[in-house]
């Protein structure tokens, strides 16, 4: 029997990352995987349940200050892996999960989940924007496949300059579902690019990773964003080759066509600027005092370690529209103010992907399982209550996880019992849950088990 693929790719935000993700999931999907091991089988069952149950809880506790309508959670975080994800550096063995969570007219906090790290493996191809050197320490995941995003550093930051948040998508397609995308991203990036600190926020966040990255630049297999936009067939079957999977022109054209320049994700509906994932768009937005910040912190190293030319100087008299009015402002020393919504605004900062620390964002220490990492919500109480709730699910669904890795699940049989044994768990657990649908989905569960034994 063909032994399963495990593919792990590491890269940074708006890199490329989740066009090679996409990529190698269509590779798999037409080779045809042999099944999980009955061990993960029973790990997803569980994620299954728990993302049901953790969900439910985290919106019953927002309810209790009365905030319903106002909550923006947008469903890329209700599954329990759902959102960006790393494994622990001091515990190897926990993998991070981070949910965004936003309230309108409060504002938002973003809060680290944590599990074991075998959850990681629910998705097909196991995935993190973080830490490229602890990933290939571990003995864990030797027999992965590893692969890596690269995109011009530039194009990476011109890109987070426009970008749109899942959170912030939730709150346009909630209260602004007319609004122009184009006009938002427009107007916020005016003000993130005549804003030299949160621009210089991005580079040095963005500088971190690659600091972190270069030492094993030679040991993932990369795949350059600008070479799958250009050479799209090329691209994915050198991709194939290092799954070890057969793939022809005509196939990985295939392939390519419907993930062409569209949005690849369910619930967050702006991850794909219309119009844009164009090479070197940035030289239409971007301007010579964007190039001086990139200078400051080196890039012209990485420029040339990842092999694209040099940091440019722009010809002043050949800005785009976009580009003078920028300039008139940073040459005014003026920061453009006129973004619009000032909630969409505040959900759309990049409070993840960026150097906060001379933003002020509050956080909270540490707990077992879970931390407040960055919040600008008003009323505390509210933030003290979801790590509340979050810190109890978390314990109590880690609890069950502990129970799986440690029973000898060897066959189907084993699976089935293991998970019959943990009925009465979840059905105390869904008695929590108002919707009755969690007490349907842990029947669903035992009857196709018994269907299946």
């Amino acid at each position: 029997m063909a032994s399963l693929i495990k593919p792990l790719v590491v890269g940074a935000p708006r890199s490329g990352f989740s066009l090679l993700i996409s990529v190698i999931n269509n590779l798999l999907n037409r080779a045809g995987q042999p099944p999980k091991s009955h061990r993960q089988v029973v790990i997803d069952r569980v994620i299954e349940l728990a993302s049901f149950y953790t969900t439910h809880k985290y919106r019953a506790t927002f309810a209790r200050f009365g905030i319903t309508r106002e909550l923006v959670f947008n469903g890329e975080f209700h599954l329990l892996v759902g959102g960006p994800k790393w494994v622990d550096k001091n515990n190897p063995k926990l993998a991070c999960i981070r949910k965004y969570f936003g309230v309108r007219g409060l504002g938002d906090f973003l809060m680290v989940t944590s599990h074991p790290r075998e959850v990681l493996e629910h998705d097909a191809v196991v995935h993190s924007h973080t830490a490229p050197q602890l990933w290939l320490d571990q003995d864990y995941y030797k027999d992965f496949i590893k692969f890596t995003s690269i995109r011009n550093p530039i194009g990476i930051i011109n890109s987070a300059s426009f970008s749109l948040n899942a959170m912030a998508s939730e709150y346009i397609q909630k209260f602004l579902p007319e609004e122009s995308e184009n006009y938002i991203r427009q107007r916020h990036g005016l003000y993130k690019l005549t804003d030299l600190e949160f621009f210089s926020g991005l580079v040095r966040f963005l500088k971190g990773y690659l600091d972190e990255y270069l030492p094993c630049h030679g040991r993932y297999f990369v795949m350059k964003w600008e070479d799958l936009i250009t050479q799209p067939a090329r691209t994915i079957c050198r991709i194939a080759e290092a799954l070890h999977l057969p793939c022809s022109e005509k196939e990985a054209l295939a392939i390519w066509k419907p993930m062409d320049h569209v949005n690849l994700l369910r619930f967050h509906k702006h991850n794909y600027r219309k119009g844009k994932g164009i090479v070197g768009d940035w030289n239409n937005s971007l301007v010579n005092e964007h190039m001086d910040v990139f200078r400051e912190y080196g890039f012209d190293l990485y420029l040339k370690a990842l092999d694209y030319p040099p940091i440019p100087t722009f010809d002043p008299k050949s800005y785009s529209p976009y580009q003078r009015l920028i300039a008139r402002h940073l040459q005014r020393g003026e920061t453009y103010k006129n973004f619009g919504d000032p909630d969409l605004f505040g959900f759309a900062f990049n409070k993840s992907n960026i150097d906060a620390s001379k933003f002020g964002f509050k956080s909270y220490p540490q707990r077992q399982w879970t931390k407040i990492e960055r919040t600008t919500l008003a009323r505390d109480e509210v933030v003290e209550a979801v790590s509340d709730t979050a810190e109890e699910c978390c314990a109590k669904v880690n609890t069950i996880l502990a129970e799986v890795l440690d029973a000898r699940i060897d066959s189907r049989h084993d699976a089935v019992q293991c998970l019959r044994s943990m009925e009465k768990e979840w059905t105390s657990l869904m008695g929590e849950v108002t919707d009755g649908r969690g007490l349907a989905l842990c029947g669903q569960v035992a009857e196709s088990l018994r269907e299946s034994a």
